[in-house]
């Protein structure tokens, strides 16, 4: 039987986590540059952010919905104890915040504490910020297949 040498997920409350959050819109080769650049700098021992990357801005439109946005600034204004909180303080069903919180959790942004049965939305991040050049010479700038 093989040893399992992958170590072990820490819980949210253990995990540490950058002060930053970067969503870039960079091209694939960009975006390895920049995560060589940063492994780089965490070796020497600086705080480097979590990068989140996208190709084209579509894709980070279609993630950052202004329900998305709402709920973002939502729970960083006030954690919620609940997706039902969170929900009742949004005036929406807890069904659609359920998806759209699911969904940016898929994506590193919001994370979750068990409480009970209940679920409670975090950003471990003391900020959020979109790094994007227009006018930057890639291919990140074609269009989107649809």
């Amino acid at each position: 039987m093989p040893i399992d040498t992958t170590p072990p997920v820490p819980d949210p409350e253990d995990a540490e986590y950058p002060a930053v959050l970067l969503i870039t819109i960079e091209s694939e080769e960009q975006a390895t540059t920049r995560q060589l650049e940063f492994a780089d700098r965490f070796e020497r021992g600086e705080e480097v952010p979590h990068v989140l990357s996208f190709e084209h801005p579509s894709q980070l439109r279609k993630l950052f919905t202004d329900k998305r946005h709402e709920i973002v600034r939502a729970i960083d204004a006030e954690p919620p104890e609940s997706l039902r909180q969170l929900a009742e303080r949004l005036d929406r069903s807890h069904t659609e915040v359920a998806k759209d919180v699911n969904i940016l959790a898929d994506y590193g942004i919001v994370y979750f504490r068990e409480h009970g049965r209940a679920k409670a939305p975090y950003i471990p991040y003391e900020e959020v910020r979109v790094e994007y050049d227009m006018l930057g010479d890639d291919s990140s700038h074609a269009p989107a297949p649809a």
